[in-house]
């Protein structure tokens, strides 16, 4: 991209106080259209590529997903169940393909996801490379040992119900990945994105833990998201925003149910 253009476009515009005002002017299908589901099913079928290869995964396609192997090396026993919320075609779990040798046969895998994303990730998935499961919505009857929600909690309009749906299942682990939130009043912005404008929190970080906190869970691990975003490393481009509102990194969070314990001799 040229410098220019990085000039003339922003991932974000406007301030809003409620999702409901940014979802006023939202435009196109967003996550749910054809230009997402081209470009994530390209992503897709070029790290099915490299792992067929034997290659590493691109850090490109991975970036979001780099702590989940650990965490599932951590729980995983005989068998460790992750629920991917928002894990689009599954690279999260082709990450885990990656790293953990015995990941095709101890790791269940269910994403959640749009309708759209889950018919498409149900055909990629079904063939070689299966093992993964989709759904369009959280099951609240079924327990998992790892929760990991990258780059998608700040779509979700009512993310404190959310967050209250999630811990739910009961996960000892739960890691968000690529994470907005700041020492700001929260607000909605609007996200501009292959033709869509889609609502997108930036959330007040006090409020976001102190949420876990009261559903039993203890944030553990605060880290900086290491990303690329219109050419610029490691900086949100945000120049657009007032100062008071600009994020200068995402973060992952790893929260841990509070009664458990990690030590296999505890």
């Amino acid at each position: 991209m040229s410098k220019d253009l990085q000039n003339t476009f922003n991932i974000w515009d406007g301030i809003y106080g409620t999702f409901q005002e940014a979802k006023a002017e939202t435009l196109g299908l967003g996550f749910s259209g054809d230009i997402y589901l081209a470009k994530a099913l390209a992503a897709a079928n070029e790290c099915f590529g490299y792992l067929q290869a034997k290659k590493p995964i691109p850090q490109f396609h991975k970036q979001r997903s780099n702590l989940l192997p650990p965490i599932a090396a951590l729980v995983m026993k005989e068998r460790v169940s992750i629920l991917d919320f928002g894990g689009g075609l599954g690279i999260g779990f082709m990450t885990l393909l990656e790293s953990l040798p015995e990941a095709a046969d101890k790791v269940s895998y269910t994403i959640v996801e749009v309708p759209e994303v889950c018919k498409a990730g149900e055909k990629l998935h079904g063939g070689e490379g299966g093992g993964v499961t989709y759904l369009s919505s959280i099951p609240i009857l079924t327990t998992f040992d790892i929760v990991h929600a990258a780059s998608s909690l700040q779509y979700v309009e009512k993310w404190k119900e959310w967050v209250s749906a999630i811990t739910k299942v009961s996960p000892k682990y739960i890691l968000l990945s690529d994470v907005f939130a700041g020492e700001f009043t929260p607000y909605v912005t609007l996200q501009n994105y292959y033709g869509s404008r889609i609502p997108h929190w930036f959330l007040n970080f006090d409020e976001l833990s102190d949420t876990f906190d009261s559903c039993g869970y203890q944030l553990i691990m605060k880290s900086s998201v290491s990303s690329r975003r219109l050419n610029q490393f490691d900086t949100l481009p945000m120049n657009n925003f007032p100062e008071p509102l600009r994020l200068s990194e995402s973060f992952h969070l790893l929260f841990k149910m509070k009664n458990f314990s990690s030590n296999p001799l505890a």
